[in-house]
């Protein structure tokens, strides 16, 4: 079975080197941003409920300030989990809010999400899951901090603050979106855990343009956020009492723009007896492509806890204006027990 996952990672790595850069946001550790990732991850965690938090800065070398940032959050429950073999259901709610660039472009967005995770046999190894995801998005720009090429001077090159400025139908959008997503799981011999999934975000292609429609006759009135594809996967792999290895991929397309992230991380279980330990220390790397980014990620976990470091050292045309400098980014998480005993069955080991 190993030899034939290893067979599955390497075709995928083959397949994904093509292009990049997707239009909506992305966390470096996206998987600790379950329902940003996949709706069919709603209610799927270590016990009975999750919350996080993610944050990330970049490019502050290349803008006026730490102006571009992203915060996250959400929490989820799964329902009606009894015993190893009991379909469940998972609901959960997420959002997340980001600035990008001097005018202060925020997109801030509320999801909704519900899952139900089918066993397909009788010890709770193997299942399929299945969600759904309604959200609201809001959008807003600041115009007055923006110049345009009729403020400038062509002689001098020098902007004139009361020169002519763009106008804009309004500086607010706000629009609904929808999702779904699929996830396979299981647990095979040797207690490898894999899984793979499949996500289609903006289904609806809403309108986002901040022209109404009428009001400019140029094509940008109707404007659609394309719909998005994610295929996403893994494993963990025991290697010893202590080690687990864990080999993650993610590939992203919307509309003409791709971005793919490979890598892999090293699980080590702390304490006197690493079979059931709850405290861990993860290390790892992933490489965005093509060419722009590696990330170099560390974890804790103690007792249902965990806190998340990565660092992405960017390699890409903009290393000039970068300076090396890249985009540091935190994660935490929580997952806890509403019952004295751990629900059963089982939970895919994403880092």
């Amino acid at each position: 079975m190993k030899k034939h996952l290893a067979q599955f990672l390497v075709a995928m790595l083959v397949f994904f080197t093509t292009a990049l850069n997707a239009q909506d946001i992305h966390f470096s550790q996206y998987n600790s941003s379950p329902m940003a990732l996949n709706p069919a991850l709603a209610g799927m965690n270590q016990c009975d409920y999750r919350v996080y938090l993610n944050f990330r800065t970049q490019w502050l070398t290349v803008s006026d300030g730490n102006t571009y940032r992203t915060f996250a959050g959400g929490a989820d429950m799964s329902i009606g989990k009894v015993t190893k073999y009991n379909s469940f259901a998972g609901v959960g709610i997420s959002f997340f809010s980001d600035q990008a660039g001097a005018i202060n472009f925020n997109s801030n967005r509320v999801d909704v999400s519900f899952a139900y995770h089918f066993m397909l046999n009788r010890k709770g190894t193997m299942q399929i899951s299945a969600g759904l995801q309604g959200a609201f998005n809001h959008r807003s720009i600041d115009p007055s901090r923006a110049t345009f090429d009729s403020q400038y001077d062509p002689n001098t090159g020098i902007p004139d603050p009361a020169g002519t400025r763009e106008s804009f139908g309004r500086t607010k959008v706000m629009f609904g979106d929808a999702g779904l997503g699929l996830l396979y799981s299981a647990i095979v011999k040797g207690g490898t855990n894999f899984y793979f999934g499949f996500a289609l975000n903006h289904i609806n292609q809403p309108k986002v343009s901040f022209y109404p429609n009428g009001q400019n006759a140029s094509s940008t009135a109707n404007e659609r956020l394309a719909m998005k594809i994610t295929l996403h996967g893994g494993a963990a792999i025991p290697i010893g009492a202590r080690l687990t290895v864990m080999p993650n991929v993610l590939f992203l397309k919307q509309g003409p723009s791709y971005e793919f992230n490979v890598g892999c991380n090293f699980k080590t279980a702390l304490g006197n007896h690493p079979a059931t330990s709850k405290t861990a220390l993860h290390l790892g790397a992933q490489y965005r492509g093509l060419l722009d980014a590696v990330i170099i990620l560390a974890r804790v976990d103690v007792k249902g806890f965990s806190c998340g470091l990565s660092y992405d050292i960017n390699v890409s045309k903009l290393l000039p204006a970068s300076k090396s400098v890249g985009a540091p980014e935190i994660s935490l998480m929580y997952q806890g027990c509403a019952r004295k005993k751990p629900r059963p069955g089982h939970c895919p080991v994403m880092f």
